[in-house]
């Protein structure tokens, strides 16, 4: 019972770091980062993350079913301690760089949007902007 106990833990974490649940639900272990999509023909986004101005990683997101990106869309990464390595994440920040249907390059990167993380919590960004005029990412 105990090991059925721990398997059903391990696969709810996994399920979160996912994305497949709300940003409301952070673990003590994690945070999220809930990003709200307003940029009109977006397809995926890539993001790349960095502790204290140096990169640590990436990553990116996509509707499972190949629709557009809306503000609807869950698009909740989670970065645990295990992936920072413990570090404190409280130099944390992360840019964006959102993809069309059928394109290799990037329509644009944000600035890199700084986030004073905690683990346990869950942060909110909006992204917004297009190609001719640039893309914003911005901490709410």
């Amino acid at each position: 019972m105990r090991g059925m106990k721990k398997s059903l833990c391990f696969l709810g974490a996994c399920l979160l770091c996912l994305g497949l649940t709300s940003c409301a639900a952070a673990e003590q272990d994690a945070f999220q980062v809930q990003i709200i999509c307003k940029s009109s023909g977006i397809q995926q986004i890539f993001w790349s993350c960095y502790l204290d101005g140096v990169f640590y990683g990436s990553g990116g997101m996509a509707d499972l079913d190949g629709e557009e990106l809306t503000a609807e869309s869950e698009l909740v990464p989670c970065f645990s301690r295990a992936y920072l390595d413990g570090a404190d994440p409280i130099g944390f920040s992360i840019d964006f760089s959102p993809y069309a249907e059928g394109r290799i390059i990037p329509l644009g990167t944000t600035d890199q949007v700084s986030i004073p993380a905690q683990y346990g919590a869950c942060y909110t960004v909006i992204l917004s902007g297009d190609e001719g005029t640039g893309f914003q990412a911005e901490l709410q």
